[in-house]
C-alpha cells in the first residue's frame, strides 16, 4: 500500500469518523467523507482543506453509495483505505419492550451499514490490484453483553465480518481489521449527559482508567491500521476501551480498587 493515504470515511462528519479524517489529513493524506448530514460533512471538509471532499449519502443505499464512491474516487488520489464509522445510537431496552422494527433498524445501521461499503468500496479496492486497508468500527459490546441488544449483536457481527473479509481479500492485498471502542466522548454519548438523562458515574466506575476515551485516541489506532506500519495485521479487532474488557472479571474480587494505584 502506498504510504500516502487516500481514505473514504463513512459517518465521517462527526465523532470518531471526523477525528479519523483529521488524523489522515494531518499525515498528508486525502479523505472522502460520506455522511447523511451533508452540511456538517461539507463544513468539516472546508475546515480541513482541499484534500478533503464531502458527499452526502446513506450507507444503507447501495446504489447511492455507489454513486458517491464513483464521484469521490474520481476526485481523490487512488483510494487505498476505507473506515466504516456510520451508525445510529442504540437505546437500552428489555427484549419484551424491543420492537422488531427497532431491532432491524439498529442491526441494519451497524452491520448492514458496514457490509455495503465493504461490498462497494472494498470490492473495488481488491479488484484494483493496489491493495489497501479497511477498518471497521466494532465495540466493547462485541465481547461483553449489555442491554442494547441489537447494537451488541450487530457489533459481534462486525467482528465476524471483519475476519471473513480479511481472509477473502488477503491475496488481493486488502487488509481488514476493526477497532472496538469503549465509552467514547462523542455525540453518541454526550447530548444525553448534558441534558441530565445519563449519569456517567457507572460508566467511569466500569472503566479501569476511570475516564471516557477521546475520539482522537481511537483515530490514532485506526490510522495505525490504515498505515503500512500494520502491514502484518489483518483480521484483528483491537479494544480501545481503557481496560473495560480486561477488567470485566474484577468485580467479584472487590473491583479495580484491588489494583495498585500509580
Amino acid at each position: 500500500m502506498a504510504h500516502e493515504l487516500s481514505v473514504i470515511v463513512t459517518g465521517g462528519a462527526s465523532g470518531i469518523g471526523a477525528a479519523t479524517a483529521r488524523r489522515v489529513v494531518a499525515a498528508g493524506g486525502s479523505v472522502g467523507i460520506i455522511d447523511l448530514d451533508g452540511e456538517r460533512a461539507e463544513a468539516l471538509a472546508r475546515s480541513l482543506g482541499p484534500s478533503v471532499i464531502a458527499h452526502a449519502g446513506s450507507v444503507l443505499d447501495e446504489e447511492a453509495l455507489g454513486a458517491a464512491w464513483r464521484t469521490l474516487s474520481d476526485r481523490l488520489p487512488p483510494v487505498n483505505g476505507l473506515v466504516n464509522c456510520a451508525g445510529v445510537p442504540p437505546v437500552p431496552r428489555a427484549i419484551e419492550d424491543y420492537p422488531v422494527a427497532e431491532w432491524n433498524r439498529i442491526v441494519e445501521s451497524h452491520l448492514t451499514g458496514t457490509y455495503i461499503p465493504c461490498r462497494v468500496i472494498g470490492s473495488a479496492m481488491a479488484a484494483g490490484g493496489a491493495g489497501g486497508a479497511i477498518v471497521n468500527l466494532a465495540s466493547v459490546l462485541s465481547f461483553r453483553s449489555g442491554p442494547v441488544l441489537a447494537y451488541g449483536a450487530a457489533k459481534c457481527g462486525v467482528v465476524n465480518l471483519t475476519e471473513a473479509l480479511a481472509v477473502h481479500w488477503a491475496r488481493q492485498g486488502v487488509r481488514v481489521n476493526a477497532v472496538a471502542p469503549g465509552w467514547t466522548d462523542t455525540p453518541f454519548l454526550r447530548p444525553k449527559e448534558r441534558q441530565g438523562e445519563r449519569d456517567l458515574t457507572p460508566i467511569l466506575n466500569a472503566t479501569p482508567q476511570r475516564r471516557l476515551m477521546r475520539p482522537e485516541e481511537i483515530a490514532e489506532v485506526i490510522y495505525f491500521l490504515l498505515s503500512a506500519a500494520s502491514s502484518a495485521i489483518t483480521g484483528a479487532t483491537i479494544p480501545c476501551d481503557g481496560g473495560v474488557v480486561a477488567g470485566s472479571g474484577w468485580a467479584p474480587y472487590g473491583g479495580f480498587e484491588g489494583a495498585p494505584a500509580r
